[in-house]
Protein backbone atom coordinates (compact mmCIF):
# COMPACT_ATOMS: atom_id res chain seq x y z
CA UNK A 1 0.00 0.00 0.00
CA UNK A 2 1.08 3.98 -0.76
CA UNK A 3 2.27 5.76 2.12
CA UNK A 4 -1.27 8.45 1.94
CA UNK A 5 -0.52 11.95 3.23
CA UNK A 6 -3.45 14.34 3.95
CA UNK A 7 -6.72 14.30 6.53
CA UNK A 8 -9.74 12.32 5.85
CA UNK A 9 -13.28 13.59 5.06
CA UNK A 10 -14.46 12.52 8.59
CA UNK A 11 -11.30 14.11 10.47
CA UNK A 12 -12.01 17.39 8.75
CA UNK A 13 -15.51 17.49 9.67
CA UNK A 14 -14.51 16.30 13.40
CA UNK A 15 -12.16 19.49 13.24
CA UNK A 16 -15.06 21.75 12.00
CA UNK A 17 -17.50 20.70 14.49
CA UNK A 18 -14.99 21.48 17.59
CA UNK A 19 -14.17 24.54 16.16
CA UNK A 20 -17.76 25.67 15.28
CA UNK A 21 -18.91 24.65 18.90
CA UNK A 22 -15.44 26.71 20.34
CA UNK A 23 -16.69 29.51 18.48
CA UNK A 24 -20.78 29.51 19.78
CA UNK A 25 -19.17 29.27 23.30
CA UNK A 26 -17.08 32.68 22.55
CA UNK A 27 -19.13 34.93 20.49
CA UNK A 28 -21.66 35.76 23.06
CA UNK A 29 -18.28 36.88 25.61
CA UNK A 30 -17.08 38.95 22.31
CA UNK A 31 -20.12 40.55 22.10
CA UNK A 32 -20.00 42.15 25.84
CA UNK A 33 -16.37 42.94 24.71
CA UNK A 34 -17.17 44.85 22.05
CA UNK A 35 -19.84 46.39 23.87
CA UNK A 36 -17.22 47.73 26.66
CA UNK A 37 -15.08 48.48 24.30
CA UNK A 38 -17.54 51.17 22.44
CA UNK A 39 -18.48 52.07 25.96
CA UNK A 40 -15.07 52.99 27.07
CA UNK A 41 -13.90 54.45 23.92
CA UNK A 42 -17.51 56.68 23.91
CA UNK A 43 -16.76 57.93 27.66
CA UNK A 44 -13.23 58.68 26.96
CA UNK A 45 -14.08 60.65 24.31
CA UNK A 46 -16.79 62.65 26.39
CA UNK A 47 -14.44 62.97 28.77
CA UNK A 48 -11.29 64.48 26.45
CA UNK A 49 -13.62 67.25 25.04
CA UNK A 50 -14.22 68.11 28.71
CA UNK A 51 -11.13 68.99 29.14
CA UNK A 52 -10.36 70.16 25.56
CA UNK A 53 -13.53 72.44 26.45
CA UNK A 54 -11.65 74.19 29.76
CA UNK A 55 -8.96 74.66 27.77
CA UNK A 56 -11.44 76.29 25.45
CA UNK A 57 -12.44 78.61 27.98
CA UNK A 58 -8.94 79.91 29.28
CA UNK A 59 -8.32 81.02 26.43
CA UNK A 60 -11.12 82.55 24.81
CA UNK A 61 -11.78 83.71 28.59
CA UNK A 62 -15.28 83.06 28.48
CA UNK A 63 -18.02 80.28 29.14
CA UNK A 64 -18.29 77.35 27.40
CA UNK A 65 -21.22 75.39 27.14
CA UNK A 66 -21.29 71.62 26.49
CA UNK A 67 -25.19 70.88 25.70
CA UNK A 68 -26.42 67.46 25.04
CA UNK A 69 -29.34 66.74 22.77
CA UNK A 70 -31.33 63.79 24.12
CA UNK A 71 -34.23 63.85 21.86
CA UNK A 72 -33.31 61.35 19.36
CA UNK A 73 -30.82 58.78 18.55
CA UNK A 74 -28.11 58.83 18.33
CA UNK A 75 -26.99 60.89 20.93
CA UNK A 76 -25.11 64.22 20.53
CA UNK A 77 -23.46 67.05 22.04
CA UNK A 78 -22.02 70.53 20.79
CA UNK A 79 -19.34 72.59 22.96
CA UNK A 80 -20.16 76.66 21.89
CA UNK A 81 -18.27 79.76 23.22
CA UNK A 82 -20.74 81.99 24.51
CA UNK A 83 -21.81 85.07 22.49
CA UNK A 84 -20.88 82.59 19.62
CA UNK A 85 -23.22 81.03 17.03
CA UNK A 86 -21.29 78.58 15.87
CA UNK A 87 -20.26 75.12 17.53
CA UNK A 88 -16.54 74.35 17.71
CA UNK A 89 -17.08 70.95 18.10
CA UNK A 90 -19.94 68.27 17.58
CA UNK A 91 -20.12 64.77 18.31
CA UNK A 92 -22.24 61.39 18.12
CA UNK A 93 -22.38 59.38 20.77
CA UNK A 94 -22.66 55.22 19.69
CA UNK A 95 -26.24 54.60 18.39
CA UNK A 96 -26.83 51.46 20.79
CA UNK A 97 -26.80 53.64 23.75
CA UNK A 98 -29.78 52.96 26.00
CA UNK A 99 -29.87 56.16 27.71
CA UNK A 100 -28.05 58.90 29.04
CA UNK A 101 -28.98 61.16 31.67
CA UNK A 102 -26.66 64.96 31.20
CA UNK A 103 -27.82 68.50 31.69
CA UNK A 104 -25.77 71.77 29.63
CA UNK A 105 -22.65 72.43 31.40
CA UNK A 106 -21.20 75.62 31.89
CA UNK A 107 -17.47 75.99 32.11
CA UNK A 108 -15.90 79.62 33.29
CA UNK A 109 -12.86 80.93 32.04
CA UNK A 110 -10.57 79.77 35.03
CA UNK A 111 -11.69 76.48 33.55
CA UNK A 112 -14.04 75.34 36.43
CA UNK A 113 -17.55 74.49 36.11
CA UNK A 114 -20.21 75.72 37.05
CA UNK A 115 -21.61 73.27 39.67
CA UNK A 116 -20.99 69.69 40.60
CA UNK A 117 -22.41 67.06 37.91
CA UNK A 118 -22.17 63.82 36.12
CA UNK A 119 -23.24 62.61 33.03
CA UNK A 120 -24.53 59.00 32.55
CA UNK A 121 -24.15 56.65 29.37
CA UNK A 122 -25.42 53.08 29.71
CA UNK A 123 -25.50 50.54 27.00
CA UNK A 124 -27.24 46.85 27.41
CA UNK A 125 -25.91 46.78 31.04
CA UNK A 126 -22.91 48.90 30.92
CA UNK A 127 -23.12 52.10 32.64
CA UNK A 128 -20.23 54.57 32.30
CA UNK A 129 -20.40 57.87 34.60
CA UNK A 130 -17.87 60.93 34.36
CA UNK A 131 -18.30 62.85 37.36
CA UNK A 132 -17.14 66.88 37.08
CA UNK A 133 -16.84 69.28 39.97
CA UNK A 134 -16.82 73.10 40.50
CA UNK A 135 -12.85 72.72 41.22
CA UNK A 136 -12.07 71.74 37.71
CA UNK A 137 -11.58 68.28 37.96
CA UNK A 138 -13.72 65.30 36.28
CA UNK A 139 -13.01 61.69 36.62
CA UNK A 140 -14.55 58.34 34.85
CA UNK A 141 -16.23 55.48 36.52
CA UNK A 142 -18.45 52.10 36.07
CA UNK A 143 -20.92 52.94 39.61
CA UNK A 144 -22.74 55.70 41.35
CA UNK A 145 -20.80 57.79 43.60
CA UNK A 146 -22.83 57.15 46.86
Amino acid sequence: MKNKQGFTCVELLVVLLILSLLFCILLPSFGQSWQQISMDAAILQLHRDLRWAQQLAAREQKTVSVTFFQDRQPYRYVVRVSGQSKNQRRRELPDSLRRIEAQTILIRADKRFQKNGHILLAKGTEERYVYYYQTGRSRITRQKAT
